[in-house]
């Protein structure tokens, strides 16, 4: 399949304003990483998932050979061996390894201040980080450590620009399990389907119910500092969603440039997505307050 005209910065997402909001997202994302930088250019080469996409990207899209050589990242081996001991399937272990990797947040990052933005996976759980973007490829190695094929899933969810404190989307994980993709939450969440096979991106995306539809057992993984109704704009009308394939094979061709995060820095990627906003979207998405 020919992915280009689905594939990174103003991809089509097979609907206007879901292609608008993709556009301004990625703008103000791009605006966060260096050029070159790994979270900058998984962007660049992520595909819009729409139902254009979908059979392709679940079928050919991902390579579920993603060899890993022993010795090469020895503080996540050794990370993963401890996560998974006693695990006695995949699915098992892709549970431990989301719930460890959730409590970076909790357990690392500086209560007032992260130190940088990107940097590589070893890095991103020595200094901490809630940006979850980076916990979703310390998520993703890890289990291509354990053996199990993983990639990147993100929502781009429309920016509210009068409310400084909003989000701009949320960066996932999904991973080959028991034959098919299962999204796995940097936030401890997975979903069940009624037959109790675990729920794909693609699955929430067409039934966002499945969220509301959960066990205690189930829920009693998530972390709880993050809401469901936080869970719930993921899949709401107006929010795109992309995939991408992120290797651990791949580390050495990749630029893990660290960012110094700022007010200004994040002002100046809002202002940037804003304004392709007023000039470009306006008569297509609601119009932020004008700064003076």
């Amino acid at each position: 399949m020919d992915l280009t005209k689905y594939k990174g910065i103003g991809a089509d997402h097979g609907d206007s304003k879901v292609t608008a909001v993709a556009l301004e997202n990625t703008t103000y994302s791009q605006s966060v990483y260096r050029t070159g930088s790994i979270d900058n250019v998984m962007f660049n080469d992520a595909v819009a998932l729409q139902p254009a996409t979908v059979d392709y990207l679940y079928a050919d899209f991902t390579p579920l050979d993603q060899p890993f050589t022993p010795g090469t990242r020895p503080l996540l081996e050794r990370l993963v061996a401890r996560i998974t001991e006693g695990c006695s399937s995949d699915r098992d272990k892709a549970i431990a390894l989301t719930a460890w990797t959730w409590k970076i947040r909790v357990n690392y990052v500086h209560p007032d201040y992260e130190p940088f933005h990107g940097g590589a996976e070893e890095e991103v759980v020595r200094k901490g980080s809630d940006m979850c973007n980076e916990m979703a490829r310390v998520l993703i190695v890890m289990a291509q450590i354990a053996g199990i094929p993983s990639r990147y899933v993100g929502h781009m969810t429309p920016l509210d620009y009068d409310d400084p404190t909003s989000g701009s989307g949320h960066g996932v994980t999904e991973m080959h399990i028991d034959g098919a993709w299962a999204y796995f939450d940097v936030r401890g969440r997975f979903f069940e389907k009624a037959d109790g096979r675990l729920a794909s991106a693609w699955d929430l995306v067409r039934d966002p119910g499945l969220v509301d539809r959960q066990s205690d057992e189930v829920r009693a993984h998530w972390d709880p500092r993050y809401k469901i109704a936080n869970v719930r704009k993921l899949y709401a009308p107006g929010v795109a969603h992309i995939v991408a394939n992120y290797l651990a094979a791949d580390h050495a061709k990749y630029d893990y440039s660290w960012t110094y995060p700022s007010a200004s820095l994040m002002l100046e990627a809002r202002e940037k997505a804003r304004r392709l906003r007023v000039t470009c979207h306006k008569d297509l998405l609601p119009q932020p307050a004008i700064r003076a």
